[in-house]
């Protein structure tokens, strides 16, 4: 299910990832172009700003109440989001869901993700 795979930001957050930066880079044909199954740019989220579109995860910092960016744990998708508590409704804003995987690692979706 796409909703457990956008879970893994939860463990993912701890990984920043080191490398290289001299190391040669692919070229990308389409900068502005992102291959997305949710979160597009322009999207605005909601009013907790869950849903907000990011490419990483200082895109999230005006979001302060959704500070990451589910590319984290799915690079399939671009949009800011938080942790929340399983069977919490509410806490995760306007058109989004608090979606948990079976190890209980909770996220907010935007619904129209889980569509």
């Amino acid at each position: 299910m796409r909703a457990a795979m956008l879970l893994l930001i939860l463990v993912a957050c701890g990984e920043t990832g080191g490398g290289n930066d001299n190391a040669a880079k692919p070229v990308d044909a389409s900068p502005d172009a992102y291959d997305s199954d949710c979160g597009f740019p322009g999207d605005t989220g909601n009013d907790l700003g869950v849903g907000k579109f990011c490419a990483s995860l200082s895109d999230c910092s005006s979001t302060s109440s959704a500070p990451l960016c589910s590319s984290l744990g799915d690079p399939a998708t671009h949009f800011c989001t938080k942790t929340c508590s399983m069977g919490s409704t509410g806490a995760c804003g306007n058109g989004a869901q608090c979606v948990c995987d079976s190890s209980n690692r909770c996220g907010c979706v935007p619904t129209v993700c889980l569509m």
